[in-house]
């Protein structure tokens, strides 16, 4: 079983508009919403895939309601706390040029007894079959330990943790020891206090080191639109994703995680792993959603990657 954690989602709006003129009424036009959040997206790329995933995190308001009938709609099992606070609202805006700009909520306060409901509940459905994916940020009243405590209690349970988070929560949590942690190279950059871009060796270097210093399972790097490394104690494995028209790169990433997990759940080898993963990555950059729908184009582009094995 595959759980998702997505403590912060939103309802997505997307809109377009020619150019922003500043200190004038913009008219936005083609407003579409969809719901947001790490997790989420990562549980519909899992449903793609006709796979099995449970969606968790917290929903309030309206947005909630919205992200809720949604995740029915679409029949992806759900467990959302419904909290007394407002799901939050990111607003996307599309220019001419297909650049776009975000404005993004901070998001709602979350009661300690609504993160004590999740938590029961996290407790009582983590067992050594489950795979616990922990996505995205935190909404205000949440402890910078929150992720640590998840980690601590699915490896207490004999669960499979995989992290993916911003830098911020990644250096609180990473201490705790998730099995999988994914990171992009300004993460890695980060983490090791290094102040300039790395070099592909020095981006292969800090991932290995990773490994080692906070004893990792794995560890996952996209490079945006390019490639993907994958970690472990022993190798590093690289893959090159193909030159598409992209509709959009939102969701990739989460996409790339949602088939790892799939493939580990279903006992593949470590090639097989990365290749669906890939492939899902690509089928994602071409959907014009924030994950991608036609398990054939996953197949069919997970089938073209290569994996090249790095000394």
């Amino acid at each position: 079983m595959i759980v998702t954690v997505t403590l912060n989602p939103a309802v997505d709006k997307v809109a377009r508009l020619d150019a922003i003129r500043e200190y004038e009424i913009n008219r936005l036009s083609k407003v579409e919403s969809d719901a947001g959040g790490k997790g989420i997206n990562v549980s519909r790329t899992i449903k793609a895939l006709h796979s099995v995933s449970i969606a968790t995190g917290f929903l309030g308001g309206s947005g909630g309601n919205f992200i809720d009938c949604l995740l029915q709609r679409e029949e992806i099992e759900s467990h959302m706390i419904q909290i007394i606070g407002n799901t939050r609202n990111n607003l996307k805006i599309v220019d001419a040029d297909n650049r776009m700009t975000e404005f993004n909520e901070e998001g709602p306060f979350i009661l300690q007894s609504e993160q004590d409901e999740l938590f029961d509940y996290l407790r009582g459905c983590l067992d050594g079959e489950c795979i616990l994916i922990l996505s995205g940020s935190m909404p205000k009243g949440m402890s910078r330990s929150t992720y640590s405590r998840l980690i601590e209690m699915a490896k207490e349970n004999g669960s499979v943790v995989i992290l993916d988070t911003t830098y911020r929560h990644l250096a609180d949590s990473i201490e705790a020891k998730p099995a999988i942690v994914k990171a992009s190279p300004d993460e890695l950059r980060q983490l090791y206090h290094i102040d300039h871009e790395l070099s592909e060796a020095e981006l292969i270097q800090c991932g290995k080191r990773m490994i080692e210093d906070y004893d990792l399972q794995m560890g996952i790097t996209l490079v945006h639109q390019q490639c993907a490394y994958v970690f472990t104690a022993s190798n590093v494995f690289k893959t090159e994703f193909p030159d598409v028209d992209v509709k959009t790169s939102v969701g990739a990433g989460d996409a790339f995680v949602a088939g790892f997990a799939v493939g580990m759940e279903q006992n593949a080898d470590i090639h097989e792993v990365i290749q669906l993963a890939s492939g899902c990555y690509t089928a994602a950059m071409l959907s014009k959603n924030a994950h991608p729908t036609d398990i054939h184009t996953i197949k069919e582009w997970a089938g073209r990657a290569e994996i090249i094995e790095l000394k």
